[in-house]
C-alpha cells in the first residue's frame, strides 16, 4: 500500500491520467462499454487536477461522481438495448428468422404435429390439420418448433 501511495504522489495528477488508461486498456480487454466511461472521469479528474490544486479527497469524489454522471449518460447514449430486431429478423435465432415466411407441409400435420420444408431444411411443425403439399405461413415457434397455419 505504501508503494501505491508513493506512486501516486510522484505522479500527481498524472496519476489520473495512468488510472483512465488502465481502464480503457481493460475496456478494451473486456469490452462491454462499460470501463471506457469510468476512464473518461478518471482523465477528466487528472486534467482538472493538473490546473486546479485539489486535495486528493476532493479528487475521490469528482472521481465518483464524474464516474457515475458519465457512465449514465453512456448508457443513454448507447442504451440497453431496446430489443429491436435488426432487419431481416434475429441475428442468431435460426427459428425467429422463418416467422412471416411461407413453407410448404412436407410431413402431413396430424394431432397438431408434422413437418414442412422451407428452403432446403426440413422442419418440425405444429399447426391444425394439414395435408402434405399444402402452403403454410410461420406465425411463430415454440421449442423448437414451427407454429404455423394455412397460406
Amino acid at each position: 500500500m505504501d508503494v501505491l501511495l508513493k506512486v501516486v504522489d510522484t505522479l500527481g495528477p498524472w496519476s489520473w491520467w495512468v488510472l483512465g488508461l488502465l481502464l480503457a486498456g481493460i475496456e478494451v480487454i473486456a469490452p462491454g462499454t462499460f470501463f471506457i466511461w469510468f476512464a473518461v472521469a478518471a482523465v477528466v479528474v487528472g486534467t482538472a487536477a493538473m490546473f486546479v490544486d485539489l486535495g486528493w479527497q476532493a479528487e475521490a469524489v469528482a472521481f465518483v461522481v464524474l464516474a457515475v454522471a458519465a457512465a449514465l449518460a453512456g448508457r443513454r447514449f448507447y442504451g440497453r438495448g431496446d430489443g429491436a430486431v435488426p432487419e431481416g429478423g434475429p441475428l442468431n435465432d435460426r427459428l425467429a428468422r422463418q416467422v412471416g415466411r411461407t413453407a410448404v407441409v412436407e410431413a402431413a400435420i396430424t394431432g397438431g404435429t408434422g413437418s414442412v420444408r422451407l428452403d432446403d431444411t426440413v422442419w418440425r411443425a405444429d399447426g391444425p390439420d394439414l395435408a402434405a403439399g399444402t402452403r403454410v405461413r410461420i406465425v411463430g415457434h415454440v421449442g423448437g418448433r414451427l407454429k404455423v397455419e394455412p397460406a
